[in-house]
């Protein structure tokens, strides 16, 4: 947690402690969510734990971003729902962006709910569990905390997310993000800066910023973007090793914005700039900005100024009206642009927004085909970009040790966690290094996704910063 400031303030406490459970589903920025609702349930006095099944009080924070996202939200939630008929649990409470646009529908799907509460009003978690279950919360004084939502970091000690802004200004017209989000809410650059040092006192070495639209920071607070500035004063953080992006809107990666990244080594050579398509007929139906000769322009200015980046891109592809031209257009440009990461979606019609309405739907074996088609053409592609660091020496984090295999499971600057490939380092035999080290080694051989690499010293740099208080969230315990 925060250390604390010297004012007062009101929250609550409660004895005895009731055990709460926090399930985080989807995208990081749920997952900040989550560590928050964390923050301010332990603040409360409530007690933390990750085990369902010994929890009085389980939340569940959904996503509902797509219809898959939101099966697999219902889905957890009638599981969790037998355990308040044998078990301890006597609240379960859906929470988040699935709760913000269908709350009938859990409801409805899910009658065992007790209590539902949208992204908007996270921040009442504490008082929501208490009517919940029946009880009130006494109140007490005590120092309040930085400018900022209390949050415990559910994370390994050496990473976390710092989001920068809510909510989304673009008007995509297949995402459903700002019907439940809203317009984008950048926060206070100074803000930032202080839960930015908190993190890196508290032990984290690589900071992940992300939003709906990282590119747009700002805009709404300053009149103009400012991410590049934001990125220049997290960068100069002592004890940070890594400041990565993720969720760059593509015409807004701005020449000051390159400049930014480029000038400092503690700006991880990767970005990550969801594209969705190449032809220019089905980005105007989708409202994106920017072309396949746009892009192009950006990825090549990108690798010239910084030769080694990793450029993580997505596609949708069955976008209605997308014919096999308009598909074969984009197959061709993902060959021509060689992406070190790609992934690709299936395009969802999600009610609310304009594409559901959408004449000429792509049959869904169609699309699934073509989902297919492109990333067999990737795998060839990935398996080249990865054959380029054989026999050259990477600076990795170890992030957990296989003692089957005797291999620690690595990520060098060229990979975000849980959604790009790892190195695999194999273990020097000797004393096993503690877990968020950084170390360098030496690359052996190359697969699609993953490198196999091993150590060529015994630990560059040890994790520092003191331990930090762990979360609950998605069965990472306290």
């Amino acid at each position: 947690m925060p250390e604390a400031s010297g004012h007062s303030r009101e929250v609550s406490r409660m004895r005895p402690f009731i055990r709460c459970a926090v399930v985080s589903l989807g995208c990081p920025k749920n997952l900040v969510d989550s560590e928050q609702m964390l923050g301010w349930l332990a603040e409360s006095g409530f007690a933390l734990t990750n085990d369902v099944t010994d929890a009085e009080v389980i939340i569940v924070n959904t996503c509902g971003f797509l219809q898959a996202a939101v099966n697999e939200s219902l889905s957890e939630l009638r599981r969790l729902s037998r355990l308040k008929r044998r078990g301890n649990c006597r609240a379960l409470i859906a929470a988040g962006c699935l709760v913000s646009r269908f709350p009938e529908l859990v409801k409805a799907q899910v009658p065992e709910v007790d209590a539902c509460l949208g992204v908007l009003d996270l921040d009442r978690i504490a008082e929501v569990v208490a009517q919940a279950l029946g009880i009130r919360l006494r109140r007490q004084k005590v120092l309040a905390e930085p400018p900022y939502a209390p949050r415990i970091v559910s994370t390994p000690p050496w990473y976390a997310y710092l989001k920068i802004a809510e909510g989304c200004d673009r008007t995509c017209t297949f995402c459903a993000i700002p019907l439940i989000r809203g317009k984008q809410k950048s926060r206070p650059m100074g803000e930032l800066l202080a839960e930015a040092r908190t993190l890196v006192a508290q032990g984290v070495r690589e900071l992940i910023l992300v939003a709906q639209d990282t590119t747009r920071y700002g805009v709404d607070l300053y009149g103009k973007p400012m991410l590049p500035e934001l990125v220049r004063q997290l960068s100069r953080l002592d004890g940070l090793k890594w400041l990565r992006l993720l969720y760059c809107y593509p015409t807004a990666v701005s020449e000051r914005l390159i400049a930014a990244m480029a000038e400092s080594e503690r700006v991880a050579r990767y970005i990550d700039i969801p594209l969705q398509h190449s032809h220019p007929d089905i980005l105007r139906a989708m409202q994106r900005g920017g072309d396949a000769e746009t892009y192009a322009r950006l990825i090549e200015r990108l690798r010239a100024v910084m030769p080694d980046i990793a450029i993580r891109t997505t596609f949708i592809v069955g976008f209605p009206g997308e014919t096999e031209h308009h598909f074969e257009h984009l197959l061709e440009f993902v060959k021509a642009m060689r992406f070190d990461r790609l992934g690709v979606f299936v395009f969802s019609p999600e009610p609310g927004t304009p594409a559901a309405n959408f004449l000429n739907p792509v049959p869904s074996e169609v699309a699934e085909e073509r989902r297919h088609r492109l990333l067999t053409a990737q795998q060839a592609i990935s398996q080249e970009r990865n054959e380029r660091w054989v026999g050259k020496e990477l600076e990795v984090v170890l992030e957990r040790f296989d003692r089957r295999t005797r291999q620690y499971v690595a990520r060098s600057q060229y990979e975000a966690p849980e959604i790009d490939g790892v190195v695999l380092v194999r273990g020097s035999g000797q004393k096993e290094s503690p877990l968020g080290s950084f170390v360098r080694v030496r690359v052996e051989r190359a697969e699609v996704y993953d490198l196999h690499a091993v150590p060529i010293d015994d630990g560059t740099e040890r994790r520092q910063g003191n331990a930090r208080r762990r979360g609950c969230v998605a069965g990472i315990g306290i």
